[in-house]
């Protein structure tokens, strides 16, 4: 197991290939195989990147955590890991959900090292109140279809 200790916690990661970093963090409360099972598959035949996949801490088998209580804190965690593990490189991010939210902050933090990111259903706004979205509307209704599924039952 590999531990990367930081001043906030001891970040659990595994590290795969040679080349180019490319930053994987997960959502809120998986750990690094939700991005490991679904980025793997992409690099059986890309050579040059080197896959970094963290468990943020309180998930997965990251430990010592126990002074993260915030969001802020979180993403100083991760800006420590970054800088520990791959210090004064350019990397590539690859954020989902939560981790996309943390990804948007490293972005702020790090523009000049940080050479691009994807976001896999980023968290963008973490209130609820604070989201527009559109009320809910059916846009077309297949009666035909929806009579088939009664019958079938």
């Amino acid at each position: 197991m590999t531990y990367c200790k930081v001043r906030q916690a001891e970040i659990y990661y595994e590290d795969f290939g040679e080349g180019k970093p490319i930053l994987m963090i997960h959502g809120f409360s998986p750990d690094h195989r939700l991005m490991s099972g679904c980025m793997e598959p992409i690099f059986t035949e890309r050579q040059g990147w080197r896959r970094i996949y963290i468990d943020l801490p309180g998930m997965g088998l990251t430990k010592k955590y126990d002074e993260i209580s915030s969001s802020d804190e979180m993403l100083n965690a991760v800006l420590d890991f970054i800088q520990t593990v791959i210090p004064n490189q350019e990397y590539v991010i690859a954020g989902e959900s939560y981790g996309g939210y943390i990804a948007r902050g490293i972005i702020e933090k790090h523009q000049e090292q940080v050479l691009g990111a994807a976001f896999i259903c980023p968290l963008i706004n973490p209130h609820p109140e604070d989201r527009t979205v559109q009320k809910h509307k059916i846009m077309k209704t297949d009666k035909k279809f929806i009579g088939s599924y009664r019958r079938m039952n």
